[in-house]
């Protein structure tokens, strides 16, 4: 238990600090672009990229979250996310999965916001971008429930928030399966849509590597010490551990870019789940059902085996979305929604789910 309140007081406070680094740091730096969403609208991913910096166009663009609908494919993807350096989404799912730290490496940093009249400008981490057809469509700002930075972390409130989260959008009822009514979620949705004349701005520019850290002397075994050495006996399991993550990690990701919205599955669900190590299948009502994909994770010493997973929702074996893992905003359905029971607790109601509705794919 103490490990999983941990995680969610660490994927909060991750949240926030990202977000108020974007915030604060970036205006105090060279100007950064600004666009008005009105002069935006209508073009692709790279050409509002490019609109907005002047970056490395090979730079991949993975939409986080991309639906079906009557009027064509929906594809979400956060302002910060749509600027990314691979290096940097790299080392953010690192950081996801509690990766062991790597050596530095350079990469290209882009600060993003959206800037309202005269207001705070809204950090790029809270503003997601959606895409109809392959073309913007709108824009929309943070939840009001996090437009504001959380109280103190205090230990009792993280619990009962991680025990009771907060209700999804991306649910209907407690207990369903995420999206079991597809586009609809759009009505529980409370991001506010952006006016048109509301900018989108990037300010980016290439990182410097961190100062050395200097390290007072080190006499003695202090708690940390004595805390290792507890586990050392586990410590055993850890190379065929990491030599699974890598495996899941490669596995799952060629499997993953394999599925697009809108293709039949070449097998029915079960089957496909059954025919591919880390893939779970979880059946629904009336021939819906959503597919867990393991991803694994990178080289780590952190027993608990902290993973990255993917989310595909389909119906009568046709892919209807899929929802990339991440770990800091709302823009898409996450594998713990699979961990929430019919009285709106975090449970375990479906395999994989453990503890205080903590996923493990």
């Amino acid at each position: 238990m103490a490990g999983a309140l941990g995680r969610a007081m660490r994927l909060v406070a991750l949240g926030w600090a990202a977000a108020m680094l974007c915030a604060t740091a970036a205006w105090a730096q060279t100007p950064a672009r600004s666009v008005a969403i009105s002069d935006l609208m209508g073009l692709g991913p790279a050409e509002v990229r490019a609109r907005l910096a002047d970056i490395d166009p090979a730079w991949p663009i993975q939409p986080m979250f991309e639906i079906a609908s009557p009027d064509g494919a929906l594809s979400f993807v956060s302002l910060d996310q749509l600027m990314i350096d691979p290096v940097a989404a790299r080392r953010l799912a690192m950081y996801r999965t509690y990766a062991d730290p790597v050596a530095w490496e350079p990469y290209v940093e882009c600060r993003t916001a959206a800037q309202r009249d005269d207001r705070a400008p809204t950090p790029g981490v809270m503003v997601a971008l959606m895409f109809r057809g392959g073309r913007l469509a709108g824009a929309f700002g943070a939840p009001p429930d996090t437009e504001r930075p959380p109280p103190a972390m205090d230990p009792a409130v993280a619990q009962a928030r991680q025990r009771h989260p907060p209700v999804s959008p991306f649910t209907a009822h407690a207990g369903d399966l995420p999206l079991e009514d597809g586009v609809a979620f759009l009505s529980r949705w409370t991001r506010p849509q952006l006016a048109p004349g509301v900018r989108l701005s990037a300010v980016c520019a290439p990182t410097p590597p961190p100062a050395p850290i200097q390290r007072a002397p080190h006499h003695g075994l202090d708690a940390s010490d004595w805390q290792g050495l507890s586990l050392l006996p586990f410590a055993v399991g850890l190379p065929a551990m990491n030599r699974q993550r890598e495996e899941a990690r490669v596995r799952g990701t060629a499997l993953l870019q394999s599925l697009h919205v809108g293709d039949a599955l070449p097998a029915p669900v079960e089957r496909f789940a059954a025919q591919h190590p880390g893939v779970r299948a979880y059946r629904g009502q009336a021939g819906y059902a959503v597919l867990s994909i393991d991803l694994g994770g990178y080289p780590t010493r952190n027993l608990s085996n902290f993973k990255d997973a993917a989310l595909v929702g389909l119906r009568n074996d046709r892919i209807e979305w899929i929802s990339q893992p991440s770990g800091l905003d709302s823009v898409g359905p996450r594998p713990s929604l699979l961990c929430i029971d019919t009285d709106g607790d975090a449970a375990a109601p479906r395999k994989g789910c453990h503890g205080w509705g903590q996923f493990t794919p």
